[in-house]
């Protein structure tokens, strides 16, 4: 169905769809945080999920290529890998809370690290997974 002013509705969804098509890439939203109190860890959440929508990837985007198995999923190889991931994710956004409390007694430190989640394309191959940042 046409729109009045000539154009198809879901024009630039249908363009954003083949092109990640044609890159056979799926797209993820990823998203990592990490609670430490008095320098220990004492929560740690990697949280991943599949979109439902195609996200945009531009040529220049950074990638990150990974070492998997055939049929390994993706969050069997971001766990693997956790530390290669997190030190490419944080190269684009990170961010950081501290909360210090000093009492006469004792002081208590409340630290958290946060990688917001964002939507990633993710292409396997057959020893490999890329997974591009996208905006």
């Amino acid at each position: 169905m046409r729109s009045r002013n000539g154009n198809f509705p879901f024009l630039f969804t249908s363009l954003a769809l083949i092109t990640t098509l044609a890159l056979k890439a799926d797209n993820y939203y990823i998203g990592y945080r990490l609670t430490a109190k008095n320098a220990q860890p004492i929560n740690e959440t990697l949280s991943i999920s599949k979109a439902m929508q195609p996200c945009i990837a531009s040529n220049n985007s950074p990638s990150l290529i990974l070492k998997c198995t055939p049929n390994e999923r993706l969050e069997s190889v971001l766990q693997r890998e956790e530390n290669n991931f997190l030190e490419f994710a944080s190269s684009q956004e990170l961010h950081i809370q501290s909360n210090d409390i000093v009492g006469v007694s004792h002081t208590q430190l409340l630290n958290s690290l946060t990688l917001p989640t964002k939507c990633y394309a993710v292409e396997f191959n057959d020893e490999s997974v890329t997974i591009t940042a996208t905006k």
